[in-house]
């Protein structure tokens, strides 16, 4: 079985926070850390046969163009268009370059990356908000 992962985009996620305790001599001190997460989408292919590059590379273009008409369905309340629209478009897409897949080989995922852990001080974050131009109100 030969699987390949084609990656549809990714999104910031929500930055964790953690506190440690450092020792400087005797006493113990509390420090803020915090780190950015990422989160990727993926469509992953099956297929049982050898496969040569180019069925890729089709795969590929079909996975782009109807990752593109799914995130325009996305927009609808709720998203619920989106995976429909998703696999009408690659099926469309697919059937046209002449490739053959079962749904059963398709398989959505998303996975969570994780940046280091990094030293959060407030100073930095006040330099930070003070170098901001700020507006000015009309005159």
């Amino acid at each position: 079985m030969t699987t390949r992962d084609f990656e549809l985009g990714s999104i910031d996620g929500l930055p964790e926070f953690r506190v440690v305790m450092e020792s400087n001599g005797f006493l113990l001190t509390p420090v803020l850390e915090t780190r950015k997460t990422t989160l990727k989408a993926f469509v992953s292919i099956e297929r049982s046969d050898n496969v040569n590059e180019e069925t890729w590379k089709a795969f590929g273009q079909c996975i782009m163009f109807a990752a593109a008409g799914a995130a325009v369905a996305g927009f609808t309340p709720g998203g619920i268009a989106a995976v429909p629209t998703f696999m009408h478009i690659f099926g469309t897409c697919a059937t046209t370059k002449g490739l053959d897949l079962a749904a059963s080989q398709i398989h959505f995922r998303t996975e969570t990356f994780y940046g280091e852990w990094e030293r959060f001080t407030f100073v930095e974050t006040a330099n930070q908000n003070l170098s901001k131009p700020k507006l000015q109100p009309k005159s």
